[in-house]
């Protein structure tokens, strides 16, 4: 009998703590749970809705634009990204993945954010519904790889791709990535999304080894990632990443040139890395009048070529030339100590003054030369 009791007791006590340990886990998981995203609210162009960290507006039919608006207080990246989603008739393709909030990335003073794999889960699957989702990089950076493990080992599966050339190691150093979960992609691969949503890849160098741009063809839209900077042009500190920008840009140019007609060409729409960057146009520098813009076009595409080009060809010392060299432009990233900017039209490179001089094979005089 007392057997019987002390059984009876040891099993209600053991009910007990498993009840409060059910209880206790689903305590956390509520704590933890992310509210579902819905897209109801972006029904036309511009519409946008704040979801946890991010801004997200429509800016095509089913082609989204993800902005995480970044943090003052942080680096680099961390002070504002942007990723891409486009949706066809039998998948979706995302181009980016941000930063990384999952474990913070300390060189950028980028700290973890509480659920941040599944608060951009909710917005990616909640814009693409049941669509298969593709994910492809612009390039191997901390602030464009960043949110890789939000899509890897999930129920849902995500094909994670980078451009053949980029540093596979880069994402490993940067978050701790095993480049297993990429899959490479060759030049000019292209993904069709069914519907008639063609996407076409063109290696743009210069930035880094295979930095990749994204052409939406039948909307005209590109997406630039780094490759082009985002308004101001991009920092180029040697020669031969010039050289590789100045003929990789000037193939796209070419295309377009090859494959549109004027009104086609000036219908494309340009949407970069940093959007935050895009209202200082090719002037660089925050000292100067902010223009407004929601995306950039096939002038700045041109410019940015023009000018990297325009180098090599020593333009800026030819009066009229249309290139233009500035010096130390209040708040222009990359300028200074020995650092010029060369400015066509609303396209810009940023080189020293050494790597411009030996682009057309000149010596600088002593006065130009970097400190």
């Amino acid at each position: 009998m007392l057997n019987r009791i002390t059984r009876s007791v040891t099993a209600l006590v053991i009910l007990s703590s498993l009840l409060a340990l059910s209880s206790l886990i689903a305590g956390r998981a509520l704590a933890q749970a992310t509210p579902s995203f819905s897209a109801a609210t972006l029904v036309k162009l511009g519409d946008n809705v704040k979801y946890g960290s991010y801004i997200v507006s429509k800016i095509g039919e089913g082609i989204y634009q993800i902005n995480d608006p970044g943090d003052k207080a942080t680096k680099s990246g961390g002070r504002g990204v942007d990723m891409y989603l486009i949706c066809g008739k039998t998948k979706a393709l995302m181009v980016d993945l941000g930063n990384n909030y999952i474990d913070g990335y300390a060189p950028d003073l980028i700290k973890p954010r509480p659920n941040a794999a599944a608060e951009l889960r909710a917005v990616v699957f909640g814009l693409a519904g049941k669509l298969p989702l593709e994910v492809a990089m612009g390039h191997a950076h901390p602030d464009h790889d960043g949110m890789t493990m939000a899509f890897v080992n999930i129920p849902r599966k995500v094909i994670l791709w980078m451009p053949e050339g980029e540093d596979l190691n880069a994402p490993k150093v940067q978050h701790g990535i095993d480049p297993s979960v990429y899959t490479t992609f060759p030049a000019g691969k292209v993904f069709d999304l069914g519907g008639g949503r063609i996407v076409k890849t063109f290696t743009v160098r210069g930035h880094t080894n295979a930095s990749t741009v994204y052409l939406l063809e039948k909307d005209m839209v590109l997406f630039t990632s780094d490759a082009f900077g985002s308004g101001f042009g991009q920092n180029y500190r040697t020669l031969d990443a010039l050289k590789n920008f100045a003929e990789d840009s000037q193939k796209l140019v070419d295309y377009f040139l090859n494959h549109y007609a004027a009104y086609e060409r000036y219908s494309l729409r340009v949407y970069p890395g940093h959007s935050l960057q895009m209202p200082y146009g090719g002037m660089s520098g925050q000292g100067r009048t902010k223009i407004d813009i929601g995306y950039l076009d096939w002038r700045f595409i041109q410019n940015e070529a023009m000018a990297a080009n325009g180098v090599f060809a020593g333009k800026w010392l030819v009066p009229g030339s249309g290139l233009e060299m500035m010096k130390d432009i209040p708040g222009s990233w990359g300028a200074g100590n020995g650092t010029v900017i060369m400015i066509d039209g609303i396209g810009s490179v940023i080189v020293p003054i050494d790597v411009a001089y030996k682009a057309a094979g000149l010596d600088p005089p002593k006065s130009e030369k970097a400190p």
